[in-house]
């Protein structure tokens, strides 16, 4: 019982298990209608009724006994409709009820009786589907593939190719049902695509369901439409499971308007509510994650359901772990006590209201820390038993241990045990691709596992060299975290690509896959005495994971081995300061800057090994705002003579509080790397004054970039990743551009030259709102592509350039109508792209969300009038690029938003770019005015060109200090707003 109440908390029964749940519970009733309901009860069967009017007469009571939510009198009347009838109605909705129960191993014989004599093919599918469901509700996967290989072979051989009459009606529901229950055991097979596609096809059974409604009766219509509502949450489950949540909204909202048009109640959509929710959660939208489940708290309280009731505290453990991951601890202490006040003393109840990993959190944060001890030890020992020492779950279970360890100093030195160990299988886990879809809270779960280790390594004043080392792995691992999710789907998306590399990585998916849906299954089980009751599922399913994770391990052996880059992008490895010392010239310097919740991480490694380490008192929320000011003063190149002065007091304060501590690492250096993360990914360093300024319009300030060429990486592990490519030869011609694409395909031929005006400024995508979470409105924070911003003074970038690098007009410039996606890869795959040095994408940078179901940032081509071609140069078609460039510029994109999301995905763009084999990313970081932007990226190169020895970041360095000393455009805002990402070196 306590699986099926788990499932039904997730949305992943079926309506005929779900008899007895949510949708069967009691409405709020008048005294005088329970009256009237309870001496219906007691009405008796007519003497001498014929069978029609048996069935009708248990029908109506079997009604009753729902609408008063009496589930023991329900048994009772459908005990005595199988007395009375041996009608196959009577004993498949009695067989059907007792699956969901506590006495379900009754409904399993009476269904499998019940199948043996079946001869109606739908109705044999039908109950095929019920059984199913059940088998694989408890994990008997075999048994479920054996049923549904039995049903899919009646639908071929025995079902009518055009059925008429009620026989319409009935046979595409069997089949809607059908497909629904297959796609369900896919996915717990962990054959994710097959599951998708198969739901697809139960969507489409449910809408031609519609056209034959009126040929039933009432009853089956309303258990259809249900069934039908059921295959799109399915189908939402799905595409959760697989990470894709903006699809997964899409879904759901299709699944409300269906929930509306069939005119149900809110009481039958909880099902669909507690998807809702959970997407919610997934998509670490807490705030509304916590609407959701409320409103099937009310809805349940209106119901009348019992305050001790499993549904009811499950609804409640949604809303408990929704507080928990908004850090509402207060509250969450409140529910939790709430909870196991209503469990009392069930152990049933009281396993459902345990969530050891939510409850320990909640005890730190309100200061009951030897609770929360005890229970992070007794769960780490859970899962040391059910999933090894060095499981992934096993590390985040030891890391939340370790945080708990931290609260008391006594107990340091095991904490740091506890850390050592937990990080290091979390962060490298033996496996190839990336096993666990990470969630908003389970990746703020690895941000605080590592923050306290970060804390602890850094707190003491006798810390060592061997502690500050250690602190600057676990810093880049926080830095690097942000987007390598993202890297390794596309990288493992990629591999697809790769004819020698294809089969290893659908097979290492597909193991990926089935394992997840068993350790989803053993972590249900986590509970007392909860294992005891499934032991011969588990002891199997065990085996099964042995056999899958030494498969993967074999794997992962042969890709390392064979595919080595391919690897590293997958696991990047952090390098400690003396690997990353052993690649840094004599005048560079490697600074990470980290900004967290409580103080921002400065580390700078030098070439001679050395490592400084400097804490600053300004938190992750005071970065963000001065970088909010900075940007206020710098994105106004529109605004010509009338641009606000430079806000040098705030970014005067960042230097002093970030590099200034760092100024002995810093002397006699040239070129400074710099990691940072947070808001400081949407500012160029070069903006930083490195003296105090009263007024920058009336005084000439010390830039940053006057004592230093400067150069920005994602991580340091992409950094160490660039300087294996640095020894690849360069490419032998000059450049490939695309620019001024056009965004409508009415648009007349190709644009002229426009012939650069002053201070026209190049326009960006800035309109990013927040996502509509009213399912009454669709979602709005999408763009029309054909309403992208033109780029008109591209054409005049990508042309000067051209002429600057001496690259041929006819054949490496694509503009306009030809700017197109399909172009880029063409000349991938013809080998023209690897030959050039730079590469110009002089368009706009688009966000996940920024269009229906994009879901990877890419960059904006020219729209085709063919119908199934993509504009959009994704991600994973970036990765999929063969180049061997020096240069990738990207002129048209912007690094702020409100949210994190801009910076983020121009870090997954710069990684997929160095996989692609760039070494270096040219970017701008607001809207530029053209005739400055044109100077700046023209004279970069030609320094680049002018001496072997002039390294991209002097290039750069050269053309900022040139295009500032020209008078109308000595403000940042027209000599900063490019930035080099990458290798800034030769």
């Amino acid at each position: 019982m306590k699986l099926f109440i788990y499932l039904l908390l997730f949305g992943l029964c079926s309506p005929v298990c779900a008899q007895g749940a949510d949708n069967f519970s009691a409405s709020r009733l008048s005294e005088a209608e329970l009256v009237s309901l309870r001496a219906q009860l007691k009405t008796t069967l007519p003497v001498g009724a014929t069978r029609d009017q048996v069935d009708n007469h248990f029908k109506v009571l079997d009604s009753v006994a729902v609408k008063l939510g009496d589930v023991p009198e329900r048994e009772r009347v459908l005990r005595e409709w199988n007395l009375k009838s041996t009608s196959l109605g009577a004993r498949w909705v009695l067989a059907s009820f007792l699956l969901g129960t506590e006495k379900a191993d009754e409904g399993l014989q009476r269904s499998e009786a019940l199948l043996a004599e079946m001869k109606n093919p739908q109705e044999k599918v039908r109950l095929i589907s019920d059984l199913a469901i059940f088998y694989i509700d408890q994990s008997n996967l075999k048994r479920a593939e054996t049923l549904l290989k039995d049903a899919a072979e009646t639908i071929k051989t025995e079902f009518p190719s055009r059925p008429y009459g009620p026989a319409a009606y009935w046979h595409t529901r069997a089949e809607m049902e059908f497909y629904n229950i297959q796609g369900r055991l896919y996915m717990r097979q962990g054959r994710f695509v097959e599951a998708l596609n198969t739901s697809i096809l139960a969507n489409a059974k449910g809408d031609t369901l519609r056209a034959y409604e009126a040929l039933v009766d009432e009853r089956a219509r309303y258990a259809g439409r249900q069934n039908h509502v059921w295959t799109f949450n399915e189908h939402a489950q799905i595409l959760i499971s697989m990470g894709r949540l903006l699809e997964a909204d899409d879904v759901l909202r299709q699944a409300y308007a269906l929930c509306k048009s069939y005119g149900f109640a809110e009481y039958a959509m909880i099902g669909f509510y507690r998807r809702l929710a959970e997407l919610r959660f997934s998509e670490g939208q807490y705030a509304e994650a916590i609407k959701v489940y409320q409103k099937i708290k009310d809805i349940q309280i209106q119901q009348g359901v019992h305050p001790s009731s499993a549904q009811m505290l499950y609804t409640r453990t949604g809303i408990a772990r929704a507080l928990v991951a908004a850090k509402k601890w207060q509250e969450a202490t409140v529910e939790f006590s709430e909870m196991d006040a209503a469990a009392g003393n069930s152990p049933q109840l009281a396993n459902i209201a345990r969530h050891t990993e939510f409850r320990a959190q909640v005890y730190m944060n309100m200061g009951f820390l030897g609770r929360a001890r005890s229970l992070m030890n007794g769960t780490l020992k859970w899962h040391v038993e059910n999933f090894g020492p060095h499981h992934y779950y096993t590390a985040i279970t030891r890391g939340l241990y370790a945080v708990a360890l931290t609260t008391d100093s006594n107990e340091n030195a095991k904490a740091r045990s506890e850390f050592e160990v937990a990080i290091r299988d979390m962060t490298a886990p033996n496996v190839l691709s990336t096993d666990y879809q990470e969630n908003g809270y389970r990746k703020s779960l690895k941000t605080l596992i590592l923050k306290s280790y970060l804390q602890l390594l850094t707190a003491s004043e006798s810390r060592t060299d061997a502690d500050s080392a250690e602190a600057f792995k676990v810093a880049n691992h926080l830095i690097a975290s942000s987007v390598q999710q993202a890297i390794a789907e596309s990288a493992a998306r990629s591999g697809i690509k790769q004819p020698d590399l294809a089969v290893l990585v659908r097979k290492d998916q597909d193991a990926k896959n089935e394992l997840s849906a068993l350790y989803a299954y053993i972590a249900a089980q986590n509970g007392e005495g909860a294992s005891r009751r499934t032991p011969e599922v588990v002891s199997s399913m065990r085996g099964r994971i042995k056999a899958l994770e030494d498969l993967r391990s074999d794997m992962k052996e042969r890709v390392q081995t064979e595919f080595p880059e391919y690897f590293q992008l997958l696991q990047p490895k952090v390098p400690g300061p003396t690997e990353l010392a052993a690649k840094l010239r004599p005048d560079e310097l490697f600074i990470s800057v980290l900004p967290m919740d409580d103080a921002t991480y400065v580390f700078a490694v030098a070439s001679n090994g050395k490592l400084a380490f400097s804490r600053s008192k300004l938190t992750q929320s005071d970065i963000a705002e001065k970088v909010r000011r900075i940007r206020a003063t710098l994105d106004v190149a529109d605004q010509g003579a009338r641009a606000p002065a430079f806000d040098a007091k705030s970014a005067y304060e960042l230097y002093t509080d970030l590099l200034l501590p760092m100024e002995s690492a810093m002397s006699g250096k040239r070129h400074l790397i710099v990691a940072a993360s947070g808001a400081l990914g949407q500012l160029p360093f070069a903006v930083l004054p490195t003296a105090a300024v009263r007024q920058v319009k009336n005084q000439e300030p010390s830039w940053l970039i006057k004592r230093y060429a400067l150069s920005s990486v994602p991580s340091a592990n992409a950094w160490m990743s660039l300087q294996q490519l640095s020894k690849t030869p360069s490419a032998n011609r000059s450049m490939m551009a695309w620019g001024d694409p056009q965004f409508r395909t009415d648009a007349q031929g190709a644009r002229p030259s426009t012939g650069v005006a002053s201070n026209s400024t190049r326009a960006v995508v800035t309109s990013r709102n927040d996502m509509s979470f009213d399912l009454e409105k669709p979602r709005v924070d999408v763009l029309r592509y054909s309403e992208l911003p033109p780029l008109p003074e591209t054409r005049d970038e990508v042309i000067a350039l051209g002429k600057t690098l001496g690259a041929d007009a006819q054949t490496d410039i694509f503009v306009g109508n030809a700017a197109t996606r399909a172009s880029v890869l063409d000349a991938s795959a013809d080998g023209r792209l690897s030959h050039r040095q730079v590469v110009v994408f002089a368009t706009h940078g688009l966000l996940p969300g920024d269009l229906p179901n994009l879901d990877q940032p890419a960059l904006a081509l020219a729209s085709t009038h063919q119908k199934d071609a993509l504009p959009l140069l994704t991600l994973d078609d970036v990765m999929s690029l063969r180049m061997n460039a020096d240069w990738v510029v990207l002129s048209a994109c912007n690094t702020a938003s409100a949210d994190g999301r801009a910076e983020e995905a121009m870090s997954g763009l710069a990684r997929g770019f160095f996989y692609a084999g760039s070494r270096s990313l040219l970017v701008t970081h607001w809207s530029v005015e053209s005739e400055s932007a044109m100077l700046l990226t023209t004279a970069t190169f030609a320094a680049y060109q002018s001496s072997p020895d002039v390294t991209r970041a002097e290039a750069l360095r050269t053309a900022m200090l040139k295009v500032m000393a020209m008078k109308p455009y000595k403000h940042p805002a027209f000599w900063a707003p490019y930035a080099l990402v990458g290798e800034g070196g030769r």
